[in-house]
């Protein structure tokens, strides 16, 4: 071999040629380096851009340490490395030594021939003869470009694959397709997909417009006025939508530009056609779910109208009646029972109306009743109540309240005891044993109540929820405490309502402490003069309420007040006392037998032309019945239960102005 000669050469390449196999590479190497070494495997490492791949190799597994064999390379005085450092190379196997043979294929490219545990042959120390090396030098760059070529063949066919892929999807799913029509207006020619051809071919050529929609739509008649009228003035259009006559029913959107020949002669309409039956079935799902969820919410709305009515007018007498027994002789014990009675009574109903009416806290639309509050009655009315109930317990209440708090302030009363009802309530709730302490001060600006506990504390994972509507933290059938989850979800939208904000700090088995801060502004001077002025003058009211109980109560307070009252128990009725006699009021309830008060309402203001003030009376507390009464021409709106002080004081508001 050392005889090389350039025939001699030509003719060993050529067995090298086309070889792609590692094994077929390693036996024919094997055959020509036999003189001078023998190994039992191979590899074919390319260096690029100091970048190192395997391209070849006849083991199963084989790792190479990339820093280190650079290093070697450097080091090397000539194109063959001989190394014994099993560190180089890592196999399953020992691998004794390893044999490099270095190629430069350009400035950036390096190609390795690595042959595993040699064994020297006779002319070993001939293995850098030009011939031998030469021959290696071609096979490497051979190596090299086939390597090259195969990477493109892959690359290229990977791409024309895609490409087939993506041409039978778009085969597949296709919805646009081609149409033309001849000057009368039928289809001579329809193109489409594979998917749609004997659909639209079989209902659309030589058929026209007319023949091939449905009877639907054929009644739309001004629709397809429009669009004869485009046809017939020779127009473009785009997206025309229609419903193609045909079982399964189909959809289509048609854009169509005029055809004309060499002189101006009209020859048709040619255009794309796109199926949007997909579209419309989904659009009129989407409409019908729309239908059927405003059905259930009308529905909903409705129950919760009724069950508003029905639950707040025996509400209204429980108390209307408390208020009336409060105007009894009754010792202390009586009048501090009483009071809680009544405190509770207002909280019960304050419930009532967010259960029912749940949905106005989702949406956003519940409204505050802003008015002169004692704050001070309020926070210690509330603490006195969780007082009576902790005695003899193992719980310890303790209340700060700083002195100077403000007497009358603009404020919802009703929110705000609830809001610190139903965190007395949880606090006492979740501790069995221990203390809970409430504390209320306030600024120029902002009430602040603080109620801190000793119980079984929140997790941190809890605490991220514990605003969520119907979330409890103390489930299954042996569950400690009682209730829906709605108490703390309510209060958390109560507090936003105001403007205000609740912090809340926790840790199990240690406590839990709630920090609630509520905006409020001071009682104006006009307003308590309002207030505190003195009783209206006698006058004659008519209260029209189909309810015999809120009768006697509602008859009981204005007496109290000392007007003279007839009863009504209908519209009709009403309509023919104020015909009958003169009133200086009338009191209306919205919904009673024979004639509601709105139809009734509005007969007095249309037909009888009066003026007279009439207030309405209801157990419809929504904002939609609210302002279906001031519709139909009443002046106000009073929601039972009523208050002897709110009805009082919406006299005196209404008779002042």
């Amino acid at each position: 071999m050392a005889q090389f000669n350039l025939e001699q050469l030509q003719l060993e390449l050529r067995q090298f040629h086309g070889i792609n196999d590692s094994r077929a590479l390693k036996a024919q190497l094997e055959k020509v380096l036999l003189p001078y070494f023998s190994f039992k495997e191979f590899c074919l490492i390319n260096i690029e851009e100091l970048k190192m791949t395997l391209e070849m190799r006849t083991l199963k597994y084989l790792e190479f340490d990339e820093g280190l064999l650079k290093t070697k390379l450097q080091h090397a005085s000539s194109a063959w490395l001989f190394s014994e450092d099993n560190m180089l190379f890592c196999n399953n196997t020992e691998l004794h030594n390893a044999l490099i043979f270095r190629i430069e294929i350009s400035d950036h490219t390096t190609q390795c021939m690595v042959f595993f545990d040699i064994t020297e042959q006779a002319k070993f120390s001939d293995k850098s003869e030009t011939g031998i090396m030469i021959l290696l030098q071609q096979v490497a760059l051979q190596l090299s470009n086939q390597t090259r070529l195969n990477r493109q063949k892959f690359h290229s066919t990977s791409l024309l694959t895609r490409l087939g892929e993506l041409s039978e999807l778009f085969r597949d799913f296709a919805s646009e397709w081609f149409w033309r029509t001849n000057k009368e207006e039928q289809f001579i020619n329809v193109l489409t997909t594979a998917s749609h051809s004997n659909l639209y071919k079989r209902h659309f050529l030589h058929k026209n417009f007319d023949a091939i929609i449905t009877e639907q739509e054929q009644k739309q008649l001004k629709k397809w006025s429009h669009f004869r009228h485009l046809l017939a003035e020779q127009a473009e259009f785009l997206d025309f939508e229609f419903e193609v006559n045909c079982s399964p029913t189909a959809w289509v959107s048609f854009s169509g530009k005029p055809q004309f020949d060499a002189n101006g002669n009209f020859r048709g309409y040619l255009g794309i056609a796109k199926d949007i039956t997909v579209n419309k079935d989904r659009e009129q799902a989407l409409q019908l779910a729309k239908e059927k969820a405003e059905e259930a919410n009308l529905a909903k709305s409705q129950f919760l109208t009724v069950m508003s009515h029905e639950i707040r007018t025996p509400m209204n007498a429980i108390v209307g009646m408390l208020e009336l027994l409060a105007d009894s002789e009754l010792n202390d014990k009586q009048t501090r029972w009483l009071d809680y009675a009544n405190s509770s009574s207002d909280l019960l109903l304050d419930l009532i109306s967010d259960v029912l009416d749940f949905s106005k806290i989702e949406s956003g639309s519940m409204e505050l009743d802003v008015k002169a509050t004692d704050i001070n009655a309020l926070v210690k009315n509330i603490t006195a109540q969780f007082q009576e109930t902790t005695q003899g317990s193992k719980v310890m209440f303790s209340t700060e309240i700083k002195d100077g708090l403000p007497n009358k302030i603009n404020i919802d009363g009703v929110r705000v005891g609830q809001i610190l009802f139903n965190i007395l309530d949880n606090a006492f709730k979740f501790t069995k044993v221990g203390t809970v302490n409430f504390r209320a001060d306030f600024n120029d600006t902002h009430l602040l109540f603080e109620v801190a506990d000793t119980g079984q504390g929140i997790s941190q994972s809890q605490i991220e929820t514990i605003y969520d509507a119907f979330k409890q933290h103390d489930y299954g059938v042996n569950r400690q405490v009682e209730g829906i989850g709605l108490g703390l979800s309510i209060t958390k939208s109560l507090v936003d309502l105001m403007k205000g904000e609740i912090r809340v700090a926790s840790a199990i088995n240690i406590g839990t402490k709630f920090t609630i801060y509520i905006p409020y502004s001071v009682v104006a001077d006009d307003q308590q003069a309002i207030e505190h002025e003195q009783s209206l003058e006698p006058m004659s009211i008519l209260v029209t309420e189909d309810n015999k109980t809120n009768q006697v109560l509602i008859k009981a307070f204005l007496e109290k007040l000392n007007h003279h009252v007839t009863l009504a128990d209908n519209g009709q009725q009403a309509i023919d006392k104020v015909q009958q006699q003169n009133f200086d009021l009338v009191l209306m309830d919205m919904m009673m037998p024979v004639m509601d008060g709105i139809t009734a309402t509005k007969y007095i203001r249309n037909e009888l032309q009066m003026s007279l003030p009439i207030v309405a009376l209801t157990a419809n507390a929504s904002h939609q019945d609210k302002a279906t009464c001031l519709d139909a021409g009443m002046n106000k709106v009073l929601t039972k239960p009523i208050r002897f002080h709110d009805l009082n004081r919406a006299l005196r508001i209404l008779f002042s102005q």
